[in-house]
């Protein structure tokens, strides 16, 4: 039987201080600093002739661009197949702004920063690639309650509280691991002007300070789902303003503590198999809000205005932000939709007896549970902002009930598109599994 091998390697991706950051329209201006640098992380996993390609960024999302970049230079550099490469992001709300938000000379900034990201991302990947050697593999699964909250429905217990974990060991001991936890990466709010991984990047340094493996985090379904931090309200549970760095690792301590001892003392696992398999998905979409540029220009002017006259601008502000963002989608979709359609991708990896699903946009939490419940494999991780970045996913009875997640910019997609990926899913879970539990 073939020896499993693995090497994983990491870079340091963060932007310089004065980029735009991303994930909020409130937010009052650029980076002023940097609390905590973010990182690309690259492992590479070999099994006989097989090689797959896991990259996780501490950014927003990962979008099309990215993805594509980076597939054609491991393509070329390693002879990987692109169904083997899937490439994440934590989706930090305290990083650069990927798009949509920005005036023209912070897009100016961002396109110099953005340049060169695949090809940082690319040398991780290569040096990964040279880091190989024979590996075992311990699989763990805990449980962490508490943390997290439902944000639609605060009462609610509809949470994804496990805690999942692949660690890889070699001949000196761990070497690299994977950490999933379905929790939006916004315990920093909008008031929030540094720079940060949030608590996922807190998750990675405390795993690697207890077991030395370099450590990637995967966000799962968690379209729905806010950090429960101390100061959080239960009758205003969007607001993360209240966030500080101290809960950010106090959230990434108590994940990263759940996933130690999850595997500790576990049995490694056999590894005997190493298949990836992706399907492309269409899916309809939503009808974007028209926006005219010169509607952006006087709200620009009149947000300018009102700041040098020391007013309030945070519903100014959001409603700009939301005309850039609203502008940004339509061209985005014009770009790459076919007329209503859209085309996506779903992805799947089966390494032994657990697997690991790549689902694009932001899912709701039903999403990552169904998968979970009916996938043939022992131990199924769901990673959600994965190869796409389309957008919020609800679940069919979301867009109902109406709200951020399912109105357009923040929603792209039209009713069916979680039940779609879902189902897609799970067909290729079915597939590498050959529809039984190994």
């Amino acid at each position: 039987m073939s020896q499993l091998k693995v090497g994983i390697a990491e870079r340091v991706i963060t932007p310089p201080i004065g980029v735009p950051m991303g994930g909020y329209a409130l937010r009052s201006g650029p980076a002023k600093g940097v609390h905590d640098n973010l990182h690309a992380r690259a492992l590479v996993i070999e099994l006989g002739s097989e090689l797959f390609v896991l990259v996780s960024l501490e950014l927003l999302y990962p979008t099309q661009e990215i993805v594509e970049k980076l597939r054609t230079v491991v393509w070329r550099e390693l002879g990987a197949n692109v169904d083997n490469i899937m490439v994440t992001a934590v989706h930090t709300h305290s990083g650069p702004s990927v798009f949509g938000i920005d005036s023209e000379p912070e897009r100016s900034c961002l396109d110099h920063y953005w340049r060169l990201v695949p090809s940082l991302v690319a040398s991780a990947v290569l040096e990964a690639n040279e880091r190989v050697s024979a590996a075992k593999v311990r699989l763990g699964k805990g449980r962490l309650d508490g943390w997290t909250v439902n944000r639609r429905k605060p009462q609610s217990m509809l949470l994804d509280n496990d805690v999942l974990t692949i660690l890889f060991e070699d001949s000196e001991g761990p070497k690299a691991a994977i950490v999933n936890f379905a929790c939006h990466a916004v315990v920093l709010g909008h008031n929030n002007l540094f720079i940060s991984a949030d608590y996922p990047g807190a998750v990675s340094r405390t795993f690697e300070r207890l077991t030395s493996a370099k450590t990637i985090f995967l966000p799962g379904a968690c379209g729905d789902i806010n950090p429960m931090t101390p100061g959080t309200s239960l009758e205003n549970v969007y607001d993360r303003s209240i966030g500080t760095f101290r809960d950010v690792e106090e959230m990434g301590t108590a994940i990263a503590c759940e996933a130690v001892k999850s595997i500790m003392g576990q049995k490694p696992s056999e590894v005997d198999v190493l298949s990836s398999k992706r399907c492309r998905v269409e899916l309809e979409t939503l009808k974007i809000p028209e926006v005219k540029p010169e509607e952006v220009e006087i709200l620009e002017k009149e947000l300018e205005k009102k700041s040098a006259e020391e007013l309030t601008t945070g519903q100014l502000r959001t409603k700009l932000a939301l005309a850039r963002w609203s502008l940004e989608a339509a061209h985005r979709l014009q770009m790459r939709a076919r007329g209503s359609r859209l085309t996506t991708e779903v992805q799947a990896v089966r390494l032994g007896q657990t697997a690991i699903v790549g689902l694009p946009g932001e899912p709701f939490v039903e999403v990552g549970l169904e998968v979970k419940s009916f996938s043939p494999s022992r131990l199924t991780i769901v990673a959600s902002y994965t190869n796409d970045a389309i957008g919020y996913v609800p679940t069919l009875e979301v867009y109902d009930e109406g709200g951020y997640e399912v109105t357009p910019p923040a929603c792209l997609v039209a009713k069916g598109s979680a039940e779609k990926l879902t189902e897609e899913a799970l067909r290729l879970l079915r597939s590498l599994f050959q529809g039984g539990t190994p």
